[in-house]
């Protein structure tokens, strides 16, 4: 790829409803993710691999976290001199019966696009767990005459829910629609293309959509429009092969988390020939006591494990105590679980501390959640927390 050829568009405007109180105070993008990364990495790793230099970021209401992980784009090798991350401020519930404000957020996007000089752009969000080569998508748009290109995976029917995405695709392989899943009629086949929501088009297309869209009376953001830019102009689509989770829902978040444990997909996702980067943190290795039994499980940087960890994904400086054990479960930065206590089927936010001698228990469908920077000592303390 030529450099500059080709621009990116990461909204993180992602519906957070049904991940809190995990997204209580950060956004879908900077959730934690295989004890060491957040979602936002995924796409940023794609980008700084098809080395593109301009990078729109359309930020979220809770935008604290993002500026903290992203900093000055470094990590993803996205601190330069001309190009970099740009990140643009929060609009996405405003009032746009003002034609005024529908002008200025459509301006936004087409300003960046200018402003960046590429030739082509990718439009993609960060709830979609990938390890996404962009270069093979332009190489495979280029080679087609269709104006954008959509991606999606082959998912068993079995982990497609009915509000997902899914593109309608014809027989020679293009797609004719994004629809949500229930409202597909082939019920017969055995896997469904799910849609990733990652869409590759000419800037100058993308802009010209952008400010016929601003001279409308109904408002649509960006998401809907490019959703009816594949119904309107058939689009090609690109099929990704690699391990694919989706992350929208506390069920989802927490089987993601469990399916890194698995070797294959461990591999697949973080290891293949395109590296996954994330913000290093220069820390103490973790400690491990001889009582301390630990199998299959993921540990950041600087735990302290006295107890029993079986299947579980560890974040940097968790702590568990000796007689204490966590199994099957999510346990965030800082968080300690104290002597005598049990931990099965739980996601511990940041922060969170756990007494002695509780027993926090939910089940693989309906995991125990315990908000961030909270502590337990008494089981009536966990009276209303959240099951998925």
């Amino acid at each position: 790829m030529r450099k500059g050829e080709i621009a990116a568009i990461i909204d993180l405007n992602e519906d957070v409803h049904d991940l809190l109180p995990l997204t209580a105070h950060r956004p879908i993008g900077t959730l934690p993710f295989a004890s060491r990364y957040r979602l936002l990495d995924f796409p940023l790793s794609a980008i700084t691999n098809a080395d593109i230099h301009s990078v729109g970021l359309f930020m979220p209401e809770s935008e604290r976290s993002v500026q903290d992980h992203l900093r000055s784009g470094a990590a993803w090798n996205l601190d330069l001199i001309q190009g970099g991350v740009f990140l643009f401020p929060y609009v996405a519930t405003r009032d746009y019966t003002d034609p005024a404000l529908r002008e200025r957020y459509y301006e936004n996007y087409t300003q960046f696009l200018r402003r960046s000089g590429s030739k082509y752009t990718v439009v993609m969000g960060a709830k979609n767990v990938a390890n996404v080569d962009l270069n093979a998508i332009l190489a495979y748009h280029k080679a087609s005459e269709a104006s954008i290109t959509a991606v999606y995976k082959k998912v068993p029917r079995a982990r497609i829910q009915p509000n997902d995405w899914t593109l309608s695709l014809s027989e020679q392989g293009a797609a004719s629609s994004v629809m949500r899943a229930a409202d597909r009629t082939d019920e017969a086949e055995e896997t469904v293309p799910a849609f990733m929501e990652i869409y590759l088009l000419p800037t100058i297309d993308l802009i010209d959509l952008l400010e016929t869209a601003a001279q409308t009376a109904e408002f649509r953001r960006l998401p809907q429009l490019m959703r009816e830019a594949v119904l309107a102009q058939n689009a090609n689509a690109f099929e990704y092969t690699g391990y694919l989770a989706r992350i929208d829902s506390i069920p989802r978040y927490f089987a993601a988390n469990m399916e890194m444990l698995q070797e294959v997909n461990y591999q697949s996702l973080l290891f293949s020939s395109i590296p996954i980067l994330t913000k290093s943190k220069n820390e103490v290795p973790s400690f491990f006591s001889k009582e301390s039994v630990v199998t299959n499980s993921l540990l950041g940087t600087g735990a302290y494990i006295e107890g029993t960890v079986e299947d579980s994904v560890m974040f940097r400086n968790v702590v568990v105590h000796r007689g204490a054990s966590v199994t099957h479960s999510v346990v965030m930065q800082g968080s300690k679980i104290s002597t005598g206590s049990t931990v099965r089927y739980a996601i511990l936010d940041k922060g969170v501390v756990i007494g002695p001698n509780l027993t926090i228990e939910g089940t693989p469908e309906a995991p125990v959640v315990i908000g961030k920077n909270r502590t337990v000592f008494r089981s009536s303390e966990l009276e209303g927390d959240a099951h998925a």
